[in-house]
């Protein structure tokens, strides 16, 4: 298996011609309508001004955005690895780095944790951060289960050596995903309908770990920032769900003591696409697909379980809550395009700076929303893989964007793959665990993009129970280069 089809729509494009000034000529004569006497020359006319040229015509809208695709857009076909038989491109490489129950360091079963934190159990949404000091970095996992879930971390040094194992979040509920901060802390989200917020340092230890309500109570998957605009999106795991934001007040000195923003007080609002307003879908495809306008609405008594706030707007008004319905929000990505890098958009005030990328696993699309422009549009959907060859995604989860601007999609169920998305051409499968009953999770770049992180949740633990293990893919620089 080596493609999946996924057809972009085609820019729109229009020509226009402004006309011609249309010549002028002064005429003279005895019976001249210019009111000389019979007989009398005409005045000499001077030569006439030049009329201004036509005002440009208005630029269309565009229909979608310009987007890109990265290096992994040139992968290969798939091949069996010598690691639990997962299959990966030719030429890339795979190590398991982590089991439940097993200590990361001796590769030896842990179960007491001791000496040392074991790997966690069914380990969840991830995410690397780079260590200055020694040039080292970090990998964050959740841990989702109830009772006893949190963070794990991998620590490595600038080999890629696990050199040690910790937690830095304890005793919370169904940690699903989350999110990297700009100023280094991890947002790990409980996915229960009273679920928060929890912001981590990636060193640790777990007294740091902070709870920010502010952020909603609701059914969390994922969470990411964007510094510019001081502001976090966050998603709602849950069929009637909504995609919220919250415009932060200010900034403040974040746990690992860097400037961060304040995540105890803003305003948190939920998106409205144009025409469908109060829990209304986007039925169309084809609409869905093309770039729709969007505004952002404040969500009513965001202290409060979400779930039931809407129940009870609903039934009081007999009409849905405020905001678009999101099927099964998921993952969550922030790309962030470099100075000088940003493309106009037709029709839009502003280039294109930063989208944020969701995944939704109820109707399997990826939505981008373009931050400075309000607008919207699907950019990933099943319809436009039939006649690929390959089966249709099932489940779409965790979404990342590597250091070259390649999108990856996971995937739970049955197939379990990583999915590279690719603008305009068949999508590139740059991964697959075979066996399925598990879900695809965690998937996280380091800086320099030369390795990806990755977990089944429910892979072979040291025991060999179906409780978790977690990968390294280690990506040849060919495929590292922006």
């Amino acid at each position: 298996m080596n493609s999946v089809t996924l057809t972009r729509r085609k820019l729109i494009q229009a020509m226009f011609y402004g006309a011609g000034a249309a010549m002028i000529t002064a005429c003279g004569g005895g019976s001249s309508s210019s009111g000389s006497p019979a007989g009398t020359p005409s005045p000499t006319p001077s030569p006439s001004e030049p009329e201004p040229p036509a005002p440009e015509p208005p630029v269309p809208p565009a229909t979608m955005l310009p987007l890109e695709a990265g290096p992994l857009a040139g992968i290969g076909e798939l091949v069996e690895s010598d690691v639990d038989g997962i299959l990966i491109p030719e030429g890339f490489s795979i190590r398991r780095v982590a089991r439940h129950l097993e200590d990361p360091i001796s590769g030896l079963p842990n179960l007491t944790g001791l000496l040392r934190d074991n790997w966690h159990i069914f380990p969840d949404g991830g995410a690397v951060f780079p260590v200055r000091e020694d040039g080292g970095w970090v990998y964050v996992s959740n841990s989702e289960i109830a009772p006893g879930g949190g963070v794990g971390a991998l620590r490595f040094d600038r080999d890629g050596t696990v050199i040690d194992a910790y937690r830095i979040l304890r005793n919370t509920r169904r940690n699903c995903a989350g999110g990297a901060t700009p100023w280094g802390t991890w947002l790990s989200c409980e996915e229960t309908t009273d679920g928060q917020v929890y912001e981590c340092h990636p060193l640790g230890p777990a007294s740091l770990a902070r709870a920010h309500p502010a952020l909603g109570i609701f059914n969390h998957e994922a969470a990411v920032a964007d510094w510019d605009t001081r502001t976090l999106y966050l998603s709602e795991d849950d069929g009637n769900g909504r995609l919220y934001r919250f415009r932060s007040a200010g900034v403040v000195t974040s746990i690992t003591g860097e400037p961060g923003l304040d995540l105890d007080n803003g305003v948190l609002e939920v998106l409205e696409v144009d025409g469908f307003a109060n829990g209304a879908y986007q039925e169309d495809l084809d609409q869905a697909r093309r770039l729709h306008k969007v505004r952002w609405v404040p969500v009513q008594d965001p202290h409060r379980a979400q779930e039931t706030v809407r129940a009870e707007i609903e039934a009081a008004t007999g009409q849905g809550a405020p905001g678009t319905r999101f099927k099964g929000g998921e993952g969550l990505w922030v790309q962030t395009l470099p100075e000088g890098q940003r493309p106009d958009i037709a029709g839009s005030a502003n280039p294109l700076r930063a989208v944020v990328f969701l995944a939704c696993k109820g109707d399997n699309r990826v939505y981008a929303l373009d931050i400075d422009n309000d607008q919207i549009e699907v950019v990933f959907d099943n319809e436009q893989l039939i006649g690929s060859g390959e089966a249709p995604f099932n489940d779409v989860d965790n979404i990342v964007v590597g250091p070259a601007g390649d999108v990856v999609v996971a995937e739970d169920g049955d197939l379990m793959r990583l999915m590279v998305m690719v603008p305009n051409q068949p999508a590139r499968i740059l991964l697959q665990i075979p066996g399925g009953g598990s879900e695809l999770t965690g998937p996280a770049f380091t800086p320099d993009g030369s390795r990806l992180y990755f977990s089944s949740q429910r892979g072979p633990s040291a025991l060999l129970l179906p409780t978790g293990a977690t990968y390294e893919l280690t990506i040849p620089e060919a495929f590292r280069r922006a």
